[in-house]
């Protein structure tokens, strides 16, 4: 069984919805370079989970050996900075599943749990250069919402845009409704 990533396979839906041809999942099966923003992402929960100042998160950049990786790093801690100015937050461990497609598992599993001015807030990290579109975000929000809904009542589940330091948020059965609508509609 081949697993797979929430953000794989939300590449994968977003290009079959395109019209893309192959099987995208099988061809990242074997892709084996390191997530580009892995040691940043560590940074970011270490940061939480430890209960450790924002400052902290410099280091991550002057771990970094390549001076292209620290420019951009430096660039999407500002954005995560903005984020933090937004409220008060505290870590929580955030939920996790998998599900089977086929004869994959996709894993859902969002990497911050923080409750932001006590609302809890399970939180999936987009740090790509590209554009975090309508769309993606509505289907990744979708399947956070509904694949941890039913395990995490009263929570928001959200896709954080940490270059811009944007919060895209859904919290109620009728809101993802309205997101689901929305991602059929843009085909």
């Amino acid at each position: 069984m081949n697993r797979i990533s929430l953000t794989g396979f939300v590449d994968f839906v977003l290009e079959a919805g395109a019209g893309g041809d192959g099987d995208p999942l099988k061809e990242r099966k074997g892709d084996s370079a390191p997530d580009y923003y892995h040691p940043l992402r560590d940074a970011i929960v270490q940061m939480h989970r430890e209960d450790l100042l924002p400052a902290t998160l410099d280091a991550a950049i002057t771990r970094e050996p390549s001076e292209k990786k620290r420019r951009v790093f430096a660039r999407v801690i500002e954005g995560y900075r903005r984020f933090l100015a937004t409220g008060t937050m505290k870590w929580f461990d955030p939920p996790r599943t998998s599900y089977r497609m086929g004869a994959h598992n996709v894993d859902v599993a969002p990497e911050l749990g923080l409750a932001i001015d006590e609302t809890p807030h399970v939180i999936k990290m987009y740090f790509r250069g590209e554009p975090l579109t309508p769309r993606r975000t509505s289907v990744m929000l979708s399947l956070l919402a509904g694949r941890l809904g039913r395990i995490c009542p009263g929570h928001v589940f959200a896709v954080l845009d940490v270059r811009h330091g944007k919060l895209h948020a859904v919290s109620t059965p009728e809101e993802r409704f309205g997101i689901l609508r929305a991602s059929n509609e843009g085909r």
